[in-house]
């Protein structure tokens, strides 16, 4: 069985996460979505396929597939935007594994209670004890 994989943003952290899936899983359906027109042409350079939209918009979801992907990693660089993008990924796909990526701290327990998101601390290249 292919695994369905939807990665929200592509920044320096999404890319890392679409690398890693491509080097241990080439057969991966591997969808990437950014509302940046560059990171979506460099995302299909990577190999993966890309499309412009918010993965806050119902519709940029469901032009992704979100609905049946078998994971999701939210790597966008606002915290409040990746909570407003697991509430809606989530009323479209309960099952799927959610991984989120967040740079803030105090807002670990925001994401946690929520039993089924894996959530990732983004470290600070400039201070590696965070």
């Amino acid at each position: 069985m292919t695994d369905h994989i939807l990665v929200i943003g592509y920044g320096d952290t999404g890319r890392s996460a679409v690398n890693s899936v491509l080097a241990s899983q080439p057969d991966a359906l591997l969808i990437v979505l950014d509302i940046d027109f560059l990171a979506v042409a460099e995302a299909t350079a990577n190999g993966a396929t890309a499309l412009v939209g918010d993965g806050r918009d119902r519709c940029a979801l469901d032009q992704a597939t979100a609905d049946i992907a078998d994971r999701v990693i939210v790597a966008v660089p606002d915290d409040l935007n990746a909570f407003l993008i697991t509430r809606a990924v989530r009323q479209l796909n309960p099952v799927a594994l959610l991984v989120v990526i967040i740079r803030e701290p105090e807002n670990h327990a925001i994401f946690a209670s929520d039993g089924i998101v894996t959530v990732h601390m983004q470290q600070d290249p400039d201070n590696p004890q965070t």
